[in-house]
């Protein structure tokens, strides 16, 4: 699950990282994020009918049903550097603009 508000966003991870791999994995996640921001990758949102959104979504099945379980048809998604999501939150409209946050 992630929270993107300006003043503090997040991804809460579920799992067990060994202490003695953390660093390491953290700077492969500060370089990936810097690599998205030098892509500037343009977010597209979408309002699609459900089966659509599921074929989209498919990799995300379990929280595809969560994020769509309210009786809608449609669905909203939105894809940020090719991977598309059911979200309802705001979100930049390129990668490149992260880096005005200095995140």
């Amino acid at each position: 699950k992630g929270f993107h508000f300006l003043d503090g966003p997040y991804v809460e991870y579920k799992g067990a990282i060994p202490a003695e791999e953390r660093t390491e994995k953290l700077q492969r996640l500060q370089s990936c994020f810097q690599d998205l921001i030098t892509e500037n990758s343009r977010t597209k949102i979408e309002i699609l009918p459900k089966d659509k959104a599921r074929e989209l979504c498919v990799r995300l099945a379990q929280n595809f049903t969560k994020m769509t379980d309210d009786g809608k048809d449609m669905v909203r998604v939105v894809t940020i550097a090719n991977e598309p999501l059911p979200c309802g939150g705001t979100h930049v409209k390129s990668t490149s603009s992260l880096k005005e946050r200095n995140w």
